[in-house]
C-alpha cells in the first residue's frame, strides 16, 4: 500500500542507504542544502513511512534536526507532480483504511495519513453588501485595508451567529502554499470583546510552512513581517507569525534554498533583540552581507505606518534600511 509513496520521496532524495526497524536512511537535502553540497553522504535522515499502521509517516535529521510529515520534504525539494501525485496516493490510503477500518476505529485522524486543511465551515467572503460582514469590513477599512485587499487575499470572516462557538466574529486570512494550494489560516477576532483567545488558528505547527509562499517573488527582495497585517501591506514578505527564526523552520529553509536577493527583517520596535538575532543567523548563511534591518518608530508596527502614510510611509523605512556593525551585535553572539 505504501510502495508508491516510498518511490515518490525517494525520487525527490534518492535510495537509502539501510532500514533499520522500520526506518530508512538517506542523506538529508536540508543538510546538503545548508553546506551548498548536492549531497553530504552521512545518511543522516531517517524516514518511516507507516507501513506499520501505527506509526505515522515522518521524517527527522538527526544532524540538522529537521523533521515533519513527508509532505513537507517534497514541497521543499520535490516537483508539482510529485507533490500532486503523493497526495492522491494519500487520498486513496486514508479511504482505504476508512473503508476497512469502519466504526471500529473512533480516532481516525490518529491514522499515518497528512490530513487535508479546509476553512472553518461557515466561511465567508467579506463583501460590504452582505449584512453580516459590516463590522467586520470596517474593521479592516479602519486598519487601511480596503476591496482590493480583501479580494487579493481572500479575506472572509465568520458571522456571529456561527454554529462554533470558538470561531464566531473572526477575520479569516488564509494562506497557500508554493502550489496555491490552503496550508493555513489566521482566525482573529474583530469585536474587540475577547479577553482570551484573540486567535483561533489551526493545530498545526506555524514552524512547518512558509504563509502565503505563492505569492512570493523569490528574484526580488524578500521581508520577513511579524503579522498577517504587516504582510498584506508589505511587499514580497512572509509573515513569520511570531518574533522568531531558528534553522529548523520552514522560513528559514525555504529562504536558503531559495532566496536570490536581500533580506529585510521588519519587527515590531519590541522585538528589536530578536531581529537582531534573527540577521546574525541568516547573516551566518549563503545569504551573508545580503540581509538588513528595518527600524520601526516606538510604538508603531509596518500596518500602522500603512494606514498613516500609505506606500510612501513603507517606503520610507525600506531606504533607511541598516546593517548592525559587529560592535552592535556582540551582545548577541
Amino acid at each position: 500500500m505504501f510502495e508508491r509513496i516510498r518511490q515518490i520521496i525517494e525520487s525527490t532524495i534518492g535510495e537509502p542507504k539501510r532500514e533499520n526497524i522500520g526506518w530508512r536512511e538517506y542523506n538529508c537535502p536540508y543538510c546538503a542544502l545548508e553546506a551548498g553540497v548536492e549531497s553530504d553522504g552521512k545518511y543522516n535522515l531517517a524516514v518511516n513511512y507507516g507501513e506499520d499502521g501505527v506509526t505515522k509517516p515522518y521524517f527527522h535529521c538527526w544532524k540538522c534536526e529537521t523533521s515533519g510529515k513527508l509532505q513537507k520534504l517534497l514541497r521543499d525539494f520535490g516537483t508539482v507532480n510529485s507533490l500532486r501525485e503523493y497526495k492522491t496516493e494519500m487520498k486513496g490510503i486514508r479511504e482505504s483504511l476508512l473503508y476497512n477500518i469502519g466504526d471500529k476505529f473512533q480516532d481516525f485522524e490518529e491514522i499515518n495519513i497528512d490530513a487535508d486543511i479546509s476553512l472553518p465551515e461557515d466561511f465567508r467572503k467579506i463583501n460590504k453588501k452582505d449584512k453580516y460582514a459590516k463590522e467586520p469590513y470596517e474593521y479592516l477599512i479602519k486598519r487601511g485595508l480596503n476591496d482590493y485587499f480583501i479580494n487579493e487575499y481572500n479575506i472572509g470572516y465568520i458571522p456571529y451567529w456561527s454554529k462554533d462557538w470558538n470561531m464566531r466574529s473572526r477575520i479569516v486570512i488564509p494562506s497557500y502554499d508554493q502550489f496555491g494550494e490552503l496550508n493555513y489560516y489566521v482566525a482573529r477576532d474583530y469585536t474587540g470583546k475577547r479577553l482570551y483567545r484573540k486567535y483561533n488558528n489551526p493545530d498545526i505547527k506555524k514552524t512547518m510552512f512558509v504563509f502565503n509562499e505563492h505569492r512570493i517573488n523569490w528574484y526580488e527582495d524578500v521581508t520577513l513581517v511579524e503579522g498577517t497585517f504587516d504582510h498584506m501591506v508589505v511587499p514580497n514578505s512572509i509573515p513569520l507569525l511570531g518574533k522568531t527564526l531558528k534553522r529548523d523552520y520552514a522560513v528559514f529553509q525555504t529562504l536558503i534554498k531559495k532566496a536570490k536577493a536581500d533580506v529585510y527583517i521588519f519587527l515590531d520596535p519590541d522585538a528589536i533583540e530578536e531581529a537582531k538575532k534573527m540577521f546574525i543567523l541568516l547573516n551566518s548563511t549563503k545569504l551573508k552581507n545580503k540581509v538588513k534591518l528595518i527600524l520601526c518608530p516606538e510604538g508603531y508596527d509596518a500596518s500602522d505606518i500603512y494606514r498613516i502614510k500609505g506606500k510612501q510611509g513603507i517606503s520610507e523605512l525600506f531606504k533607511n534600511a541598516i546593517v548592525p556593525n559587529d560592535l552592535e551585535l556582540a551582545h548577541y553572539l
